[in-house]
């Protein structure tokens, strides 16, 4: 393997040389550079969901390779790729809140010549949707269904690991938390996502052709409600 410089390990000529604005150039530099910023926040946003769905694939394998014995690390290799996801969700929710700083005046300006480009037809979206098992379809999230695996692999159950905590059951604790930590940043980006929209372009129709914001809204589930159920149920009966 030929030795490499930042620059090409990264591609960074290809990489920087991907946005391409519709607006008319030279006609206003303030709205180019709007539209640009705008790009680059939706490149940046591919490629973490693409990197997202990576690690919980990851994850999921981690899991199903359940065998129960005490050896199995499984979980703890599970619990890293789940902590990069909600890390990257994070960002994703922060790049959302940073195009609040687009003008809408210069939103306007481009918006027109997107065409019927949309955010909806988003592919690393609906991946991630179908990931955590909050497609419209009402799929069940492959990631759950692995954990739910790794707990029959030691013959336990969801409802007993809300039951006995961080104390009783250990690892099967931290992956539970875990994915709850992750349902929440993801209901959080959507959320956020949700009130741009609504500030930016209100009751008008998508791009794409989807009745915008109440498209959008439809969409805002949480994930792994069997687990939050569990873990309510707990508190429930506590009190």
């Amino acid at each position: 393997m030929s030795s490499s410089d930042y620059a090409r390990y990264l591609a960074l000529d290809d990489l920087l040389s991907l946005q391409h604005p519709l607006y008319p150039a030279g006609r206003d530099p303030a709205v180019e550079s709007a539209e640009r910023f705008f790009i680059v926040a939706h490149q940046t946003s591919e490629l973490w969901l693409a990197q997202a769905a990576l690690d919980i694939d990851a994850a999921v394998d981690a899991l199903a390779e359940a065998d129960g014995s005490p050896e199995w690390d499984g979980p703890e290799r599970a619990l890293e790729h789940l902590g990069r996801v909600t890390g990257m969700v994070r960002v994703l929710d922060e790049t959302v809140r940073l195009l609040e700083r687009l003008p809408l005046q210069h939103f306007a300006a481009f918006r027109r010549h997107l065409g019927t480009a949309s955010g909806a037809q988003s592919r690393g979206f609906h991946a991630l949707d179908d990931r955590l098992g909050t497609a419209s379809d009402g799929g069940t999230s492959p990631l759950y269904s692995a954990y739910l695996k790794a707990l029959a692999a030691c013959a336990t159950r969801v409802e007993e690991v809300c039951e006995r905590g961080a104390a009783g059951a250990g690892v099967h604790h931290r992956v539970a938390e875990a994915l709850l930590d992750l349902g929440y940043a993801f209901w959080r980006w959507k959320i956020t996502h949700l009130s741009l929209v609504d500030r930016t372009v209100g009751g008008l129709r998508g791009t794409g052709g989807s009745t915008g914001l109440s498209y959008l809204a439809s969409r805002v589930r949480m994930p792994f409600p069997e687990l939050r159920a569990a873990r309510e149920e707990r508190h429930t009966v506590q009190d």
